[in-house]
């Protein structure tokens, strides 16, 4: 999301953020998640922000995204003082890349994009969500209409986590089905059904652990979100967002399409992944497997 900025450039991007269905015959609209049967007061991802090195490498990833991708646009471009922002529907979350920041302590300044605010979406009001992180010892800044996790276990080096509602459901669920609305030469993405998260040890996985009780992470290092969403866990050198997988119609498909514009790196059963050096450095992946993907 965005940060330190003026309050009336707040307001204005509030605005343009808040205002913001059937994928198949058996999906009726990701924003509903019916038929997971847990307690959680976290429902799914509002937004997965992208932080770049400078406003070219803005502009590339916000083609790559919405003129290779095709993933539709949630709100226009827009420049504020040196950053740029723009938000694409991925189906079941906003995509926005933004930057760049100079007041980040990155884990290093060796990138183009990274992968970075992972913007959690709330079933509760924020009043309930705010006591609920006070109950946990989870350290918190509480804003008008979000809330930053400011737990150095949680946020920090490359990854923010913030707390959000969902006030804009039938925008998002009209955009999603823009994605099937698509002419016939695209990758076909529906959604993203997982999104990697890199940790440095047992220390932050059990706070992570702590942050999104009642849901579990599993042995296998998987959390479950909703019907469509996974958080995968993988220990590393450093705490990020390593990377992301779409869930598209057909992979054969989407491989046929991603060669055709020369955005392919490796393919293996059910699963693609887009070649690194023409996504500026972000990790993503497709799969037409509506179930775990295997590593």
């Amino acid at each position: 999301m965005i940060y330190f900025i003026k309050i009336n450039v707040i307001i204005i991007l509030g605005i343009i953020i808040l205002c913001q269905s059937n994928f198949r015959s058996d999906i009726t609209g990701l924003s509903d998640f019916s038929d997971v049967e847990n307690d959680s007061w976290i429902s799914g991802v509002h937004t997965l922000s992208i932080h770049v090195r400078d406003t070219l490498t803005h502009d590339s990833v916000y083609q790559l995204f919405h003129n290779k991708l095709k993933l539709p646009i949630y709100y226009s471009p827009v420049k504020i003082g040196q950053r740029k922002y723009v938000g694409l529907y991925a189906g079941n979350m906003v995509l926005e890349p933004c930057g760049p920041y100079q007041n980040i302590d990155y884990a290093n300044d060796n990138f183009k994009s990274i992968f970075y605010g992972l913007n959690l979406e709330v079933g509760k009001s924020l009043e309930s969500v705010e006591q609920i992180l006070s109950d946990r010892g989870i350290r918190q800044q509480v804003n008008k209409g979000s809330i930053y996790v400011r737990d150095s276990i949680l946020s920090n080096e490359n990854i923010f986590v913030g707390l959000y509602n969902i006030t804009d459901k039938e925008k998002r669920d009209s955009l999603a089905n823009l994605l099937l609305t698509n002419p016939v030469s695209n990758p076909g993405i529906e959604y993203i059904k997982e999104i990697d998260i890199g940790y440095i040890g047992e220390i932050n996985l059990l706070k992570w652990k702590e942050l999104l009780d009642p849901l579990e992470i599993g042995e296998n290092g998987t959390c479950q979100i909703n019907d469509f969403l996974q958080l995968y866990f993988i220990k590393g050198e450093i705490n990020e967002v390593k990377g992301i997988t779409f869930k598209v119609g057909s992979i054969e498909k989407s491989q046929q399409y991603l060669m055709e514009i020369d955005l392919l790196s490796s393919t293996s059963d059910h699963k693609i992944q887009l070649d690194q050096t023409k996504t500026f450095g972000l990790t993503i992946y497709l799969t037409d497997d509506e179930y775990s993907v295997e590593y």
